[in-house]
């Protein structure tokens, strides 16, 4: 379990830290997905299935706190950076965050699931299978059906405003 954490954490991290876009919180996460690891007792032997199980573990635990609305504001400056607006207000933090809650409930997890790996994550469509357990095609399908979905919610978005 030593070496897996040596060798794995690191990555765990930096995954955490862009979906999250907070430091502690990443930090957080990832001891919070190595100690569900090693309270599984998965066989670390096979490493592309300890990554993957590590990835997958660590992307629904991260979206469970983005979907949390008891997100702590910590870390805010970081999310400002990533966002488009070049100094944004508490206002419109807390407008972007309920946004982004709102795409999180409008789509199943295994689609936001795919998403992440993809676009956050940067995988190809045969790591993200491996993660989640599917074929390649079945990922084309998922992130196919996300960008729908998400060109939708952006027009009903923009019919309501």
């Amino acid at each position: 379990m030593e070496d897996a954490y040596r060798r794995y954490f690191p990555m765990i991290v930096q995954k955490s830290r862009r979906i999250l876009r907070d430091a502690s919180e990443a930090q957080d996460l990832a001891q919070e997905t190595f100690l569900r690891l090693w309270k599984g007792r998965l066989d670390l032997r096979d490493a592309v299935a300890t990554t993957a199980w590590l990835y997958k573990t660590c992307t629904r635990l991260a979206l469970d706190r983005l979907r949390s609305p008891v997100r702590p504001a910590d870390g805010s400056d970081e999310l400002t950076a990533a966002m488009a607006c070049p100094r944004p207000t508490a206002e419109d933090l807390s407008h972007h965050r309920r946004l982004l809650g709102e795409l999180l409930d409008a789509l199943p997890a295994t689609e936001v699931e795919a998403a992440v790996l993809a676009r956050v994550d940067g995988l190809n469509q045969q790591e993200i299978g491996e993660v989640l357990g599917i074929s390649e095609r079945t990922v084309r399908r998922l992130l196919a059906r996300v960008d729908t979905r998400i060109a939708g919610w952006r027009a009903r978005r923009e019919v309501v405003a």
